[in-house]
């Protein structure tokens, strides 16, 4: 259980054909990022902001934080990467971060790549995209919203996480839940500190233009499918 409360969920949890879902839905993301970011003028120009960002998710997601009952969280970096850059470019950015954990550290396995991708590099960032946008909408002091957006990225992704483990018969919805979310929360709030504080000193170095309704609204609809699984996988 410890190495899934990591994020990366190790091969052997999921099985095959379910992997082989994940991979799809990663793909048909991959897809539409490289779309979208071929239409972009200005992707060259953010290619070194880009690698910079992938080597700070990177570190962030080898830190592992031990816990009590001999499991550990760690640090996911996706919100930072999707405020800085935007939904394409960071999907891009988390899935070459994901792939190099994974055939480097052996953190996560490569059946279950897809959903990796899925639960960090997808709802992850499309997710803290969204509170971002909603953040700015109501006028949030920008520490206030980047610090919102990054913890309750942790979460979503932890909630993807344990939706899928209980769907694919591996754990108990009840009892992964209360054993990854209050973990991964905890561990939010350092992310959201480093999130925050980072994000500041990017905007200051590199305005970046507002948040745009568009680009947020897929996250809204991740975010309510989410919770409308798991309201129902706990009735």
């Amino acid at each position: 259980m410890s190495l899934v409360l990591a994020l990366h969920i190790p091969d052997g949890f999921l099985p095959p054909h379910f992997c082989a879902a994940g991979w799809l839905l990663a793909a048909a993301a991959l897809a539409w990022a490289v779309r979208a970011g071929s239409r972009s003028p200005d992707m060259e120009r953010r290619v070194p902001l880009m690698g910079m960002l992938a080597a700070f998710a990177f570190v962030a997601q080898s830190l592992q934080f031990p816990i009590p009952g001999g499991t550990s969280a760690h640090l996911q970096g996706s919100a930072l990467v999707a405020l800085a850059l935007g939904p394409a470019a960071s999907l891009l950015v988390l899935t070459v971060v994901i792939a190099m954990q994974a055939l480097i550290f052996g953190d996560g396995g490569l059946l279950a790549m897809g959903w990796n991708v899925v639960n960090m590099a997808l709802v992850g960032a499309l997710g803290a995209y969204s509170m971002g946008w909603l953040g700015q909408k109501l006028r949030l002091p920008s520490f206030a919203w980047a610090f919102a957006a990054a913890w309750i990225s942790i979460e979503l992704s932890t909630l993807a996480t344990c939706l899928e483990l209980a769907a694919a018969g591996a754990s108990p919805l009840k009892l992964s839940l209360a054993g990854m979310l209050p973990a991964q929360g905890l561990v939010g709030l350092g992310e959201g500190v480093a999130t925050a504080a980072a994000l500041g000193i990017l905007r200051q170095r590199r305005p970046c233009s507002p948040l745009n309704w568009r680009e947020a609204a897929p996250g809204w609809l991740i975010i309510s499918l989410l919770l409308a699984l798991s309201v129902g996988g706990l009735i």
